[in-house]
């Protein structure tokens, strides 16, 4: 059975580490509005000081999110979370716990490495990988992994007709057809490749499976606007979408990764 008392231990720990850091976090800083004039240093840092979240903020948030997590796991398979994975999780929220995409994913992480039956999936790294994650990354991750297997992905570009020649820089690198709300489809290629240097995922450049879907793909309005462009801005060219037919997938690591922080 759970002890009660195990999660103020562990903040406990964490802030005898860190106390000289985080002593001031909490407390008002207001005097010092008066006293900056400008857009020097100072000025445009002193919005993070808010930002910063203080123990007792983070003790809070945390215990309630563990505990309605708790309530779905027979006490039986409850257990203390190892420090290797808590006390890091814990330092990081101090900073993170303003983003709600992250902290959501760090609160599962701990309660899952609470868990007997998820202890295997739960690995210190996944609060590391997080702690490089942004918003954006975290909800690309999210909808790859809700696909098993191989999904489709192009590397297209803007070329000439019956040419190697092609311009550079004006499409994406990696292209599945789809975006995130609030963020273009460059920025989620961008977010591909730091997934992928992560080790969650593996992008397979020039490998197919079946070749139905991808011109579907390459038609996508996307790339027609950025052709039509170009056709305008290069009228004396002949030009044509064309692309490399690649393959995405979520490896057996990202699995683990997703099931630990879900």
């Amino acid at each position: 059975m759970l002890d009660p008392e195990s999660s103020k231990e562990i903040i406990n720990e964490v802030k005898a580490l860190s106390s000289e850091v985080y002593k001031d976090i909490a407390k008002p800083a207001l005097q010092e509005v008066g006293s900056v004039a400008g857009r020097t240093a100072k000025a445009l840092l002193f919005p993070i000081r808010g930002l910063l979240w203080g123990w007792e903020k983070i003790e809070e948030m945390v215990e309630d999110g563990v505990k309605k997590r708790l309530e779905k796991i027979p006490e039986e398979r409850r257990k203390s979370p190892e420090p290797e994975i808590a006390v890091p999780l814990l330092q990081a929220l101090t900073y993170t716990a303003q983003n709600e995409t992250l902290r959501e994913m760090y609160i599962n992480l701990l309660a899952n490495s609470m868990d007997k039956e998820k202890e295997k999936v739960v690995h210190p790294s996944f609060v590391e990988i997080i702690k490089q994650m942004n918003a954006l990354d975290a909800k690309v991750f999210d909808k790859l992994s809700l696909v098993y297997g191989y999904q489709k992905i192009i590397n297209p570009t803007i070329g000439l007709i019956n040419e190697q020649r092609f311009f550079s820089n004006v499409t994406p690198d990696w292209y599945m057809g789809w975006t995130v709300d609030g963020y273009s489809e460059y920025d989620v290629s961008a977010s591909l490749v730091r997934i992928s240097k992560f080790g969650l995922i593996e992008l397979m450049l020039d490998r197919t499976t079946t070749i139905a879907g991808y011109e579907e793909i390459k038609n996508n309005k996307f790339l027609s606007d950025i052709l039509i462009r170009m056709q305008i801005e290069n009228p004396n060219y002949q030009l044509e979408i064309k692309k490399t037919d690649s393959l995405v997938y979520v490896n057996e690591y990202g699995k683990q990764f997703k099931s630990a922080c879900q």
